[in-house]
């Protein structure tokens, strides 16, 4: 039959031995639920849990670019189902290639953590809650195979995600915000005078060839590819963003990248959601950020916002240039179950903008 290996008791059936996991599926002893592996065609019962936790609708198109389209190409994810085949619950990561000193492994960031709310009592623990958290921790981190598993929650998801999956609270996540009412913003040195912007449909050989630069400079960040950067932006469904690329003169190399979010939440909010561009090359990062700032009034928005964790060199630079720091809702939190990871080393060297949550 597999092994057999603890899950958690649900505390409303107290007489009744623990549930057990067989391979990968765990029994819930009452027969409400069993909690699996995603299996193909899930994705419409997902969806109608999503509507039915959240209120809020997404296409199921976003829900496919997401995951199935995702270039780690695999589901991370552990979903509760009723003996009528109903989706009540699920504990879900997103995963990415990250670098993480000098290696390259896969990341998860938890999104989407939702159990029905006929099935909730309270969110306690033990409890279908805490079942599907144990049965996605064992099955990827214990195993090894996801060294970290992170987000970015506010802070009643951080409350219940602490006491419940035993995440590590590294740092809260600050703002880098620039007025664009009456402000000249970032002025370009004649430097600039050697390179171009231009704004593009996708990236190619070249995105590759950047991040093999800047990456290995970077402690612990998401692989910047051109595959993940073409899934993340050119790719996604329901979100229009701007694909900015900084080249020098009759060179094809990129020499940064800037992509911009014209607008969040019927707002008109810019976002500055990922930047790459070599530490220290002011030069390439001044004229990026005039653009950036630039079309940001063009279209009508009054801020420009940015995140960068403040041991990055881009959130020293914004600073400089007039970017005022602001609190957010969210914290940057993680979990690890392998022995040789430290989270505190982690926290000092993660880079991250606002591209690397689910929010922007």
């Amino acid at each position: 039959m597999g092994r057999q290996q603890s899950c958690v008791q649900d505390s409303y059936v107290r007489e009744q031995p623990i549930a057990a996991l067989d391979g990968d599926i765990c029994q819930d002893p009452a027969g409400r639920w069993t909690i699996r592996p995603y299996q193909s065609g899930d994705e419409v019962r997902i969806f109608d849990l999503f509507q039915r936790v959240f209120g809020v609708a997404r296409s199921l198109d976003h829900w496919r670019w997401k995951f199935q389209a995702n270039p780690v190409g695999r589901y991370f994810m552990r979903l509760a189902e009723t003996p009528a085949g109903e989706v009540v619950g699920q504990y879900v990561g997103l995963p990415a290639r990250a670098t993480y000193g000098g290696q390259t492994r896969i990341f998860t960031q938890i999104i989407d953590v939702a159990v029905d709310p006929r099935f909730r009592r309270g969110l306690k623990r033990p409890g279908l809650f805490g079942t599907l958290a144990d049965a996605y921790i064992n099955e990827y981190l214990v195993s090894g195979q996801v060294p970290i598993g992170y987000g970015f929650p506010t802070p009643e998801a951080l409350r219940i995600g602490q006491r419940v999956a035993g995440y590590v609270p590294l740092h809260p996540v600050m703002c880098l915000v620039l007025d664009l009412n009456g402000q000249d913003g970032t002025r370009p040195s004649w430097r600039t005078r050697r390179l171009r912007v231009d704004a593009i449909d996708r990236f190619g050989d070249e995105a590759d060839r950047l991040w093999a630069q800047i990456g290995p400079g970077l402690g612990v960040a998401t692989v910047r590819d051109s595959r993940y950067l073409n899934w993340r932006y050119a790719d996604c469904p329901d979100v229009r963003y701007t694909l900015l690329a900084a080249r020098r003169w009759f060179d094809a190399d990129l020499a940064g990248v800037a992509i911009l979010r014209l607008g969040v939440r019927d707002q008109p909010i810019a976002c500055l959601v990922d930047w790459l561009v070599p530490p220290g090359d002011a030069t390439t990062a001044d004229l990026l950020l005039h653009h950036c700032e630039r079309r940001s009034r063009e279209a009508g928005m009054t801020q420009l916002q940015a995140w960068f964790p403040a041991t990055a060199w881009p959130h020293r630079l914004l600073s400089e240039r007039g970017y005022r720091l602001e609190p957010t809702l969210y914290h940057l939190v993680a979990l690890t179950k392998v022995p040789d990871v430290s989270l505190e080393w982690v926290n000092r060297h993660w880079y991250y903008t606002m591209g690397d949550s689910d929010i922007y």
